[in-house]
C-alpha cells in the first residue's frame, strides 16, 4: 500500500475555521477595549511599582519616595537629608505609563523602612493618597494607597462624574 503525503480536505477546512475564528476574534476587539486594556495594565504596573518601593524601604532600611508626572513615575531614596533619584536601576530608569494613559492627579509616595506612608516633606505618618489614572477615551481607574502601605484599586469607570468616593 501506497502512503498519501500531505493533508486531507477535512483537515485544511478544519485550520481555516479555527483561523477565521481567531481572526474575527481580534477584530471584534473594539478601540474602547485595547484602550481599557493599556488602562488597566498601567494601573497593575503602577500598583507594581508602589509594592516595588514599599518593599525597596524595608530591605534597605530607608526611606524611599516614588514620584510622579502625568505620564511616568520614578524612585528617589532618602540619603543624607535629601531625595536623590535612583540612578542604579538602568534596565528601567523611569517607568512610562500606556500610551494615551496620563496621572491626572499626580503627587508623591514615600515609604518609611517599616513600609508606611510618609510625607515625603516631613517624613512624618500620612494619611490614604489617592492615584487617578485616566484613558484619552474618558474612562480611568483609581488606585488608593492606604497609611499602612496597603493598595486598594477601584474598576475603571467611563466619564470622571460617574467614579464618585472611592
Amino acid at each position: 500500500m501506497r502512503r498519501k503525503n500531505g493533508f486531507t480536505i477535512i483537515e485544511l477546512l478544519v485550520v481555516i475555521a479555527i483561523l477565521s475564528i481567531m481572526f474575527l476574534m481580534i477584530l471584534g476587539m473594539s478601540r474602547d477595549q485595547v484602550g481599557r486594556a493599556g488602562l488597566k495594565g498601567s494601573a497593575n504596573k503602577l500598583i507594581g511599582e508602589i509594592y516595588n518601593v514599599k518593599s525597596r524601604a524595608a530591605k534597605e532600611n530607608r526611606s524611599v519616595a516614588i514620584t510622579f508626572s502625568s505620564t511616568s513615575y520614578k524612585q528617589h531614596f532618602w540619603e543624607n537629608g535629601v531625595w536623590t533619584p535612583d540612578l542604579g536601576d538602568q534596565s528601567n530608569p523611569e517607568g512610562k505609563t500606556a500610551s494615551e494613559t496620563t496621572i491626572t492627579n499626580y503627587t508623591n509616595l514615600a515609604f518609611n523602612s517599616r513600609g508606611i506612608l510618609i510625607d515625603p516633606i516631613t517624613l512624618m505618618i500620612k494619611t490614604n493618597v489617592t492615584l487617578t489614572l485616566e484613558s484619552d477615551q474618558g474612562e480611568g481607574i483609581k488606585v488608593k494607597v492606604l497609611s499602612y502601605g496597603g493598595i486598594q484599586s477601584k474598576n475603571s469607570w467611563r466619564d470622571s462624574n460617574e467614579y464618585g468616593a472611592f
